[in-house]
């Protein structure tokens, strides 16, 4: 008999499959919670494919069905943008009333119980991060356990962004998909350790399945294929996206001006700075969407790029118009795709 993850209770006459999409969620993550059981999840996904925007939405729906009053305010408590900015966050969270000076948002903290760590890879080094990540999910797993419960999120591209300590933590791998001109798709493995071999113990992962019981009291055995989560508040998004590039953009520009330095390009900041830029970006496609987003008309770029890498008017032309013939060549989505209202799909 195969592992059954949840049941729940589903009136299909008068109920709608996102409220059967949130039962489902409480069932499997909030009801750990409050078994006083940590969750680690891992959220996968392309460039382009919607992690972060998804990951918004997640933690939308984690809010509102554990009775908070969601508010885009608590963005900034529940995202760290980079490695940097977690010890800071996870004390906010811990001990609200020590570290926030909002009085009302010390008070929402003290209940919200989900903090996620957005992908770092392009910006620091590998082992680094994958040393961050095992540090952080030991911090939350033991704070878990003697102060409050907490849903943690990682979201990176590639599971193996992660060293195998941190895998090994993990109760839910998820994946992002979204079809062109569809709905994004989140689909949800449960992880398991395979120990039958105790000299070699493997890391598996399973569909999530479960029960529902109909309104007319029929036990059906379900197995969600995926589910479709909305686009997140307008509001949402431009709190999100203004935070984010204000953490990534600083570390970017360092990381630059580094490099630039190294190639002793110091002497001259003309063609060949822009030059190395182009470069960069190109390598890092993850991070296009953090300074531009494609439109009808091509590719449009923030003005606050200019600034961020302390050009000049005439660098910033020259770097949109190099940007723009570089993508051309490429078929790159940013992360603010087409997302629709939550929904489920069954196989």
């Amino acid at each position: 008999m195969s592992k059954i993850d949840f049941q729940v209770y589903h009136n299909f006459k008068t109920e709608t499959q996102e409220a059967l999409t949130r039962k489902i969620f409480y069932n499997i993550f909030v009801k750990r919670l409050k078994g006083k059981k940590p969750v680690v999840v891992f959220i996968s996904g392309d460039s382009g494919e919607g992690k972060s925007y998804a990951g918004l939405t997640f933690q939308e729906i984690m809010l509102e069905i554990q009775g908070i009053d969601y508010k885009p305010e608590y963005i900034d408590l529940m995202n760290c943008y980079t490695p940097l900015q977690y010890p800071e966050k996870l004390r906010q969270l811990l001990w609200p009333q020590k570290y926030l000076e909002n009085k009302e948002i010390a008070k929402a903290a003290k209940k919200i119980n989900v903090l996620a760590v957005h992908e770092a890879r392009t910006l620091i080094k590998s082992k680094k991060w994958q040393d961050f990540t095992n540090q952080a999910v030991g911090d939350v797993n033991a704070m878990s356990r003697s102060i409050k419960r907490m849903m943690f999120i990682i979201i990176s591209q590639f599971i193996r962004d992660i060293n195998t300590d941190v895998r090994y933590t993990l109760n839910f791998y998820c994946s992002i998909r979204r079809p062109i001109g569809k709905r994004a798709r989140l689909y949800i493995d449960v992880m398991w350790k395979d120990d039958r071999d105790l000299e070699k113990p493997k890391l598996r992962k399973r569909k999530l399945t479960g029960i529902v019981v109909d309104e007319n009291g029929r036990y059906r055995k379900f197995t969600p294929q995926y589910f479709e989560l909305s686009k997140p508040r307008k509001e949402t998004i431009e709190r999100f996206e203004k935070e984010d590039f204000e953490a990534k953009g600083k570390i970017i520009h360092a990381t630059m001006e580094k490099m630039i330095k190294e190639m002793k390009m110091e002497a001259n900041v003309g063609n060949k700075r822009v030059d190395a830029m182009v470069d960069w970006y190109s390598k890092n496609v993850d991070q296009i969407s953090l300074i531009g987003k494609r439109n009808k008309r091509g590719w449009s770029f923030k003005k606050e790029v200019k600034d961020m890498h302390d050009l000049t008017k005439e660098e910033f032309s020259e770097f949109k118009a190099k940007m723009e013939s570089k993508l051309a060549t490429y078929q790159n989505h940013s992360d603010s795709g087409n997302i629709d209202p939550p929904n489920l799909k069954e196989k």
